[in-house]
């Protein structure tokens, strides 16, 4: 029975994407962020990637499995600007139920000066954004799982608050024999409860696919997603004519390689073409869109570090530890 409903909930998830409008433009744009180090080394939110386990929850709900019974991550980025950003899971597998976890994501800004019409100083208010996970998910044969996962979200800027429920859901397809994974992902389909000013806006609406393959005889296992696949025409800021064909498809993906160094080293690689576009500074060469990380295991603990290019502004470094209570 849970199998059927989980189904039908997946198959009325991709027909609401199916007619859903560009959003290219909408609030809790921090639902996008990359929540993990591991991920952000590969480039970012891979739907497909093999070995996923329930940290990355907020990308795919399919990755959460039986196997992640007991184990909690945290992880943290210091963001530009002074923001800081944090995300925590935890999760449970219930025999003959299925597996559940819990996830908060929070971000803070920061505080800020309040001014008035002439720049006279009226004191001073703080920003955050906050969302509070709830998945599910649960075997459909020996190598598939499906997985659906329901986030409240709040943001409150001084006075102005929002706050929306979203639901997601996503399959996960993984061989060992073969080491081939793949997996799709629907990601905040919802809509705001309370608006910042009366006025309804979207929310990023991400429909992604993606694999991973390790070639024989070859040290980097290879990561490929195709994203917001409802949202063709991913132009920049500034932009006002849509890029040509082959630029437009290259922004929709994203790309990985991983490569392990024994058994608990790994190095990663990644590149944004969407990134890079949004912050390269010149026809130069740019590392704009590339990251790089590590990941190693001490004893029961894993520790993932990643650092993210955003050119001249700077770049994004991450801390990612997941370990095992039971």
């Amino acid at each position: 029975m849970a199998r059927a409903v989980l189904t039908f909930f997946l198959f009325f998830l991709i027909s609401e994407c199916s007619f859903a409008q560009s959003n290219s433009s909408g609030v809790f744009r921090f639902l996008d962020i990359t929540p993990t180090a591991r991920t952000a080394a590969l480039g970012g939110n891979h739907t497909g990637l093999y070995n996923g386990d329930f940290s990355l929850i907020h990308i795919n709900p399919a990755y959460l499995s039986a196997q992640n019974s007991g184990a909690v991550s945290a992880s943290y980025m210091n963001f530009l600007g002074g923001a800081n950003m944090g995300f925590t899971n935890g999760a449970y597998h219930f025999e003959d139920i299925g597996t559940f976890a819990a996830g908060i994501r929070f971000m803070g800004y920061g505080e800020f000066d309040r001014l008035d019409e002439n720049g006279n100083q009226m004191g001073n208010f703080r920003a955050n954004d906050l969302a509070v996970t709830g998945t599910y998910s649960l075997p459909l044969s020996t190598k598939i799982r499906a997985g659906a996962g329901l986030d409240l979200i709040h943001s409150s800027y001084a006075e102005f608050r929002s706050t929306a429920l979203a639901v997601s859901g996503g399959i996960f397809y993984q061989d060992t024999a073969s080491h081939f994974s793949a997996g799709i992902a629907i990601r905040n389909i919802g809509g705001q409860l309370t608006t910042f000013d009366e006025r309804r806006e979207p929310l990023p609406m991400d429909l992604s696919v993606g694999i991973t393959k390790k070639p024989e005889a070859f040290p980097f296992q290879l990561s490929l997603t195709l994203r917001r696949l409802t949202d063709w025409d991913l132009r920049t800021v500034g932009e006002s004519s849509r890029p040509d064909l082959i630029d437009n498809a290259f922004r929709h993906i994203v790309f990985g390689g991983e490569a392990y160094l024994g058994e608990n080293v790994a190095f990663r690689l990644g590149y944004d073409h969407y990134l890079h576009e949004q912050l390269k500074t010149g026809s130069d060469f740019d590392l704009a869109g590339f990251s790089i990380g590590v990941g190693f295991t001490i004893k029961d603990i894993t520790f993932d570090f990643s650092r993210n290019s955003y050119s001249k502004l700077g770049g994004l470094t991450r801390l990612s530890v997941n370990t095992r209570l039971f």
